[in-house]
């Protein structure tokens, strides 16, 4: 009888044990996670994953949903898989509950304020995330053994976001200077606007940026005859210079602007009249040199145009007019 008793109260520690032990449980459980943060204009863009480093279960799910108009993607490459762009995908979609074990590519299209898309994630492994978006937006999810301790639970994923986000929002150190960098001002018959300015900053996991997604003091006085030249002054993040009818590709530049640059490398446009339309392509820095690949050329981060005649001549960031990034310019006739 003693025996029994004994082996009974054996039997009813260890199961008390067991449910003590955090991460014990091998039931499934579905995580929560954020694309993207914006401030309330929508013209401060968080390019991050929030957060973007979670451990999690054999089994569990992920979900991310958006917050923000700037497109995102949750994509992930299998080892030793060339980089692609969010129009190829990985190549291609995946649909929504789709399981990613490390043997075949896994991406979301792109993905705006309020969609959501969720990933299984069946066997054990560290996994790098990439947006297809913005390559430098980086982040790992480490998938552990069912009877695995986890370090952390969802509402410290969701205090995590929170100051990641904030974090890049209220990032205040080029502030001071933005609005001497980002005006107008005439320099040698040249006038000079920055298109967009950013920050790139690390975690433990990857890269996330701050993107401020305008031109600042994009409204401008010149006189007929003047240059306006245009500076992408964002570590990462790619924009364009977009006067009339937008492009269905917006990565090259328009057919009337001379593939013959200026002498330092900058291409340089004329518009004659307010119907013309001119758009300079992707500008953008160039990639971060690494060991082993060959030299980045030097980045494409200037356009130039000169305006011929008189009158208001609206312009637009093709890639993120629908965040507010929109200006003018209005040139005088003396």
């Amino acid at each position: 009888m003693k025996s029994r008793i004994s082996v009974c109260l054996s039997l009813v520690a260890l199961t008390a044990l067991a449910v003590c032990i955090p991460g014990s449980v091998s039931a499934q459980q579905n995580w929560k996670a954020v694309l993207g943060g914006q401030n309330k204009d929508m013209g401060k863009q968080a390019i991050a994953f929030l957060p973007n480093e979670l451990w999690i279960h054999e089994g569990d799910n992920i979900t991310w949903t958006s917050g923000t108009g700037e497109i995102h993607t949750v994509s992930f490459l299998i080892a030793g898989q060339a980089y692609t762009n969010f129009m190829v995908g990985c190549p291609g979609y995946s649909p929504s509950g789709t399981s990613f074990d490390g043997t075949k590519c896994v991406s979301t299209p792109p993905l705006v304020t309020g969609q959501s898309f969720t990933v299984n994630f069946p066997k054990p492994g560290n996994y790098s995330l990439v947006c297809l978006v913005h390559p430098h937006m980086t982040g790992v999810i480490h998938v552990l053994p069912a009877s695995a301790a986890l370090p952390h639970d969802q509402a410290f994923y969701d205090a995590k976001a929170a100051d990641q986000r904030k974090s890049l929002l209220t990032d205040t150190d080029k502030q001071r200077d933005m609005d001497d960098m980002l005006s107008a001002h005439v320099l040698a018959n040249k006038n000079s606007v920055t298109a967009g300015i950013g920050e790139m900053t690390v975690t433990g996991a990857g890269f996330e940026s701050l993107s401020v997604v305008r031109f600042l003091k994009g409204t401008i006085e010149v006189r007929k005859g003047d240059t306006i030249e245009w500076t992408n002054l964002d570590p990462a993040l790619p924009h364009t210079i977009t006067f009339g009818k937008e492009p269905p590709n917006p990565g090259p530049p328009s057919g009337n602007v001379p593939l013959i640059p200026d002498a330092d490398g900058v291409l340089h446009a004329t518009i004659n009249s307010q119907g013309d339309n001119v758009h300079s392509g992707f500008i953008v820095a160039s990639p971060e040199n690494q060991v082993g690949v060959p030299q980045s050329p030097p980045g494409n981060t200037r356009f130039r145009i000169t305006f011929t005649e008189a009158g208001t001549y609206n312009y637009i960031c093709a890639l993120h007019d629908n965040l507010g990034m929109i200006g003018k310019v209005i040139v005088l006739p003396y």
